[in-house]
């Protein structure tokens, strides 16, 4: 599926939660080929203002031999280390400095842009000059734990974006041991890493841009059974929506999928995949028997798409509930996928 380097931004933007933080980064990304490549000036545009603002720093807990006393003598490691004989004390003391690890994981992820095969030349030297900037930061080894280490509070919060782009370079990058550079795999290519975006860009685009008109959240339905052996209800799996719009009169429970076919084939005939209805209809029939929302009996179904082979926008009854199939074409111009994800809710 070839989707414009412009609407993937967006798309992340969306599914990331951070479109304003996107909006001030100073980048065209209609000027870029590969996502690699809106990726990396991505994150150097928001170093960019990043620098200008100011580095964040913190209180890190250091400890030392020190000649002298700071902050608190740890003498059981003085004594084993002789050091009271030698007039010094090992310490542990707070130092307010920029060597902490969202900095940390900015400037090791700008030392990976240089070590790139696919990045080109300009970029990579654009990287190096940044990373300079970094002095009196460490670099360490970037793994998916230090990520989580993370907490962006709204003191740091010019790092949310930033830090969403360094996880994404670094999960697509990996060491050819033939030569030693790291090599790109576009998340683009990635089916199911896809259908994760897709879903996450859905939810928060409805989330943002219906706001007012519905109430945007993942729902957990009950099943409409009773256990017959004691705790055999266990073993039912739990449903769950993707996203479930409510207003004071409607409720929408909608699904979404990404697949290199809109349709299957089925003997010849195009046909919504099965178990995407099944699973649907599901939903809706358990929300149906649940009395706890008065939208319950009545409430809609909506899968939608990326547009493959052919637009689809299709409505059916099953019971109570209105069931809509419809597709986006992430390939056309932002302001009709603007237009198109806001007429298929409306």
């Amino acid at each position: 599926m070839n989707i414009p380097i412009l609407n993937l931004y967006y798309l992340l933007c969306y599914a990331w939660d951070k479109l304003e933080e996107g909006e001030k980064v100073n980048v065209s990304a209609s000027d870029y080929k590969t996502a690699l490549e809106l990726l990396a000036r991505v994150l150097l545009g928001g170093c960019e203002h990043l620098l200008k603002r100011g580095l964040d720093r913190s209180y890190v807990l250091r400890t030392e031999s020190y000649a002298g006393i700071k902050g608190k003598i740890d003498f059981s490691a003085s004594l084993a280390a002789g050091a009271f004989r030698m007039g010094r004390a090992v310490c542990t003391f707070d130092e307010f400095e920029y060597d902490i690890l969202h900095n940390q994981i900015v400037k090791s992820t700008l030392h990976r842009l240089t070590q790139i095969k696919d990045v080109d030349e300009t970029t990579k030297h654009d990287a190096w000059r940044c990373e300079q900037n970094f002095r009196e930061v460490s670099l360490i080894d970037l793994n998916p734990s230090a990520f989580s280490l993370v907490r962006i509070n709204r003191n740091n919060a010019i790092y949310g974006l930033l830090l969403r782009v360094c996880r994404l370079i670094v999960e697509c990058t990996s060491l050819d041991e033939r030569d030693g550079k790291y090599r790109f795999k576009s998340f683009a290519d990635n089916d199911k890493a896809m259908a994760a975006l897709f879903e996450a860009f859905v939810r928060n685009f409805y989330r943002k841009e219906t706001r007012g008109s519905f109430a945007v959240a993942t729902e957990d339905i009950r099943w409409a059974a009773s256990f017959i052996a004691e705790g055999s209800l266990g073993l039912l799996p739990k449903m769950r929506t993707d996203m479930t719009l409510r207003s004071s009169t409607r409720k929408l429970v909608v699904d979404t999928k990404y697949y290199s076919r809109t349709l299957s084939d089925y003997f010849g005939s195009d046909k919504i995949h099965p178990h995407n209805l099944y699973q649907l209809y599901s939903y809706l029939r358990n929300l149906e028997v649940n009395p706890s929302d008065p939208l319950n009996e009545e409430c809609e179904g909506i899968l939608i798409y990326p547009t493959v082979q052919k637009d689809v926008d299709e409505s059916f009854k099953l019971g109570n509930h209105k069931i809509r199939i419809a597709t986006v074409n992430l390939g056309s111009d932002w302001r009709d996928i603007h237009k198109r994800l806001l007429q298929i809710v409306d």
